[in-house]
């Protein structure tokens, strides 16, 4: 070292006799040997060796200039992952904070097993290392090295230079003793230019002294092929980098997770993956992780004078997908929308390729991985369908959340209604118009729907005709549909005069559609029927048919009769075709029998699909039975069911099993004020919602401000059951907080019923009346009449 420095030494005199700046290689080694021959020991004594010091000197009392900052290594303890390079990942909707720093579950896969070996290799080994991971943007290279670390080398330290006159200086110094691991993350930024070269250099002579020493870098293919690849045309400036990554050790990071690593994702209650998994189908996990924060930043930040016009088209798209069209979106549809997100000002400060500059602005691949909009592919062969695109999945997530209580704009229905792709999308936009009140809007949808061949929108259309009690007109359509072999409006309207009071016209309706010998027609007709023998005759004639309800509603003549074989084999048929109702009484027949193993067996597998009703079933069949351990057990697995598909049951508007589940834990202890709080305190510990509401319902008549804690609690998480219970209570205090919530639930997807209700109560007869009969338009006002 006494040599090293003397020679800058020498260098540095000759460069100022010759009045010339030293090189800047040569200047920072200057620096380097200058510091360590004047302040080095008293630093390394203050900071206890050549762990945890900087380097750093701030400027000298006999007036020396500042020296150059050393990333000197410290224990790997005292590094947090994020100061290493690790991205944020995306949050878990239902716990974690949307601020501050996200670090999921980790879960490892085959890449990470082989870098794990070699860190165990090298840690009982005595020569240096270097391991490089190779892979593209966000697919987990640094969490993969920072998991393998501190799993491997935990009591090493670790230095992180931020460039390659730092890394010069760290090789330099001779610093990197026994036991260190050299970070090297995003090692082209490293190992590029000039001074790449020369800090390449030194670490080739570091690595052939002894160990135990690791280097481990991350770096792109691409990056990677640049470095090591001799070019043929153009000057060789990287044959230092590429000599050094010819020694290494190089590890491939998988773009996406296999089948095996999906299934233990899959096992894990992190919500943070669970997000990932429902939004990357393509198995492209760590991208959504870290991809995802910032391209949500990246649309929640354009609000520039350019920027405004490719946000309103990626929101048009966001409405789009959040609302029903599950197809690829025309750009003509966006193209149209888009004005309806733009104010007077940016509409009239648009320039003529404003649209295709948004369309630019939204395929910007946001850190190399994810855009707003993308291609969609052909069908078959290769290349893009024009005029179409598709939204992110993790926007869609987003949108479902942030947008909940939107509704769109005028200009967007006009888009759906004439450019949306298929009838199949009409009738899914016209759906969600109905459940948020636009009860005109959703008609114009459905007509549209229903001309381009989508049978079911005769079916919804007939059943608001007759809910607003035209009968005769809705009659008229249903039997024109039946002409076509269809019997589903006419048995929608016959089902809707049975509600109201008339079960003669409904059983004449019934029998008109079941001359088309369809299998929900017979199901129907044996329903109005029951117990006649015709009934069982209709029966049969279904199930044969393969109508899905049909198993169930004979399973219970044969039960009536006594052959609980036959019962079994048909609730079983009814199950496997999907009808809960089967599903729920085949777990009730085995508990009856009192065969618990296999009621459970059928409860869990039927829980995978479910809310968990069946199993909270059981549970309450064993308190019955006397066994309140089993009985709390199961229902507190409903409970914890519930919350791994807690994404899942957020979509579900009545949370069934886990209403079930809590009513009876709360019976079970409710007597017992200390053992009840109990249960709700560990109720609130769960990341779903609709438990919070379930447990401020049982709350509401002995704690109603406990209860509205946590209503309000559920509500902020998108519960809509939770927002509806909220309005209630806020009806006695102030009416015009609680129509506001009635609106945010109506604009959800919650209907008008409650809001109409409201009115109702505070004596405004006309507007309920004339809000449930017509509905809202767009803008939310109560509409007037029209006609269909």
């Amino acid at each position: 070292m006494e040599h090293l420095i003397g020679l800058v030494r020498a260098i540095g005199t000759e460069a100022k006799h010759q009045g010339a700046e030293p090189l800047p290689d040569e200047r920072h080694l200057f620096d380097l040997a200058r510091w360590r021959r004047r302040y080095g020991d008293a630093v390394a004594e203050r900071s206890g060796g050549q762990a945890g010091g900087t380097g750093q000197r701030s400027a000298l009392s006999d007036g020396e200039p500042s020296v150059v900052l050393l990333d000197m290594p410290r224990p790997l303890a005292s590094w947090q992952p994020q100061r290493l390079g690790v991205h944020a990942a995306i949050a878990d909707p239902l716990r974690t904070a949307t601020t501050g720093f996200v670090l999921p579950t980790y879960i490892l896969r085959r890449h990470d097993h082989e870098l794990r070996n070699l860190l165990k290799d090298a840690a009982s080994g005595d020569d240096p290392v270097l391991l490089v991971l190779s892979g593209y943007s966000c697919t987990g290279k640094t969490r993969t090295a920072y998991e393998a670390v501190v799993t491997c080398l935990a009591d090493w330290s670790l230095a992180y230079p931020k460039d390659a006159n730092s890394l010069y200086q760290l090789v330099a110094a001779d610093v990197l003793g026994p036991r260190t691991v050299l970070w090297l993350n995003e090692a082209q930024e490293l190992l590029g230019g000039n001074d790449g070269e020369v800090a390449a250099a030194a670490l080739r002579r570091r690595l052939e002294q002894p160990g135990p020493l690791v280097v481990i870098a991350t770096l792109w293919p691409s990056h990677r092929h640049e470095l090591i690849y001799r070019p043929t045309d153009i000057p060789d400036r990287h044959s230092q980098a590429r000599a050094l990554l010819a020694a290494a050790r190089v590890i491939s990071i998988p773009a996406v997770f296999d089948g095996s690593a999906l299934q233990r994702l899959h096992a894990t209650e992190d919500g943070s993956l669970a997000v990932a998994a429902r939004t990357a189908p393509d198995g492209s996990i760590t991208q959504t992780l870290a991809g995802g924060p910032a391209l949500v930043q990246w649309y929640e930040q354009a609000d520039g004078a350019q920027d405004c016009y490719g946000k309103a088209v990626v929101t048009a798209a966001m409405d789009a997908r959040r609302l029903g069209h599950a197809s690829p979106l025309p750009l003509v549809l966006l193209k149209v929308a888009a004005p309806g997100y733009l104010t007077d000002a940016q509409r009239a400060a648009a320039p003529a390729d404003w649209f295709e500059t948004a369309l630019a602005f939204a395929r910007i691949r946001i850190k190399d991985v994810a855009a707003a909009l993308a291609d969609v592919a052909r069908d078959h062969g290769m290349g893009a369908r024009s005029g179409v695109s598709r939204l992110a999945d993790y926007l869609d997530h987003y949108a479902r959340t942030s947008r909940r209580e939107c509704f769109p704009p005028a200009a967007f229905w006009h888009a759906v209604e004439h450019h949306a792709a298929t009838a199949a999308d009409l009738y899914e936009l016209a759906s969600s118009a109905e459940r948020r009140g636009r009860l005109r809007l959703a008609t114009s949808l459905l007509r549209r729907a229903a001309d381009g061949g989508h049978v079911q929108a005769w079916e919804s259309i007939v059943t608001m005709m007759a809910y607003r009690g035209l009968i005769d007109e809705a009659e008229t359509l249903a039997r024109s549909v039946l002409q076509s072999g269809d019997p589903e409006p006419m048995l929608a309207l016959a089902w809707t005069l049975s509600e109201v009071g008339d079960p003669d016209e409904s059983e004449r309706l019934i029998r008109e559609a079941a001359t088309t010998g369809r299998a929900s027609a017979l199901t129907s007709l044996a329903v109005v029927l029951s117990p006649d023998p015709e009934a069982q005759t209709a029966l049969t004639e279904a199930v044969a048919l393969e109508d899905p309800t049909a198993p169930f509603l004979l399973a219970e003549l044969s039960r009536e009769a006594g052959d609980l074989p036959e019962c079994e084999r048909l609730l079983r048929l009814g199950a496997s075709a999907g009808d809960r109702d089967a599903m729920g009484e085949l777990v009730m027949l085995k508990c009856r029998a009192h065969e618990w193993e296999e009621a459970e067996r059928l409860a869990r597998s039927f829980a995978e699909t479910g809310d968990g009703l069946e199993l909270a079933m059981m549970a309450m069949e064993r308190y019955r039975d006397g066994d309140r351990i089993e009985a709390e057990r199961l229902a507190w697995t409903v409970v914890e069911l519930a919350d791994r598909d807690v994404l899942g049951a957020a979509e579900k508007h009545w949370p069934g099993g886990t209403f079930a589940a809590v009513i009876l834990l709360m019976g079970l202890y409710g007597d017992d004020e200390r053992d009840a709080e109990s249960i709700l305190r560990r109720l609130a510990e769960f990341r779903n919602p609709q438990t919070w509401a379930v447990a401020g319902w049982h709350q509401q008549t002995r704690d109603p401000s406990q209860a509205e804690a946590l209503y309000r609690r559920a509500a902020e998480r998108g519960d809509t059951y939770a927002q509806e219970r909220l309005a209630m209570m806020e009806r006695h205090r102030n009416a015009a907080d609680a129509e506001r919530t009635h609106r945010a639930v109506a604009d959800a997807g919650g209907g008008t019923s409650p809001l109409a209700a409201l009115w109702q109560d505070e004596g405004r007869v006309e507007e309920a009346v004339q809000a449930r009969r017509y509905g809202l338009e767009i803008d939310g006002s109560i509409a007037d009449p029209w006609l269909f």
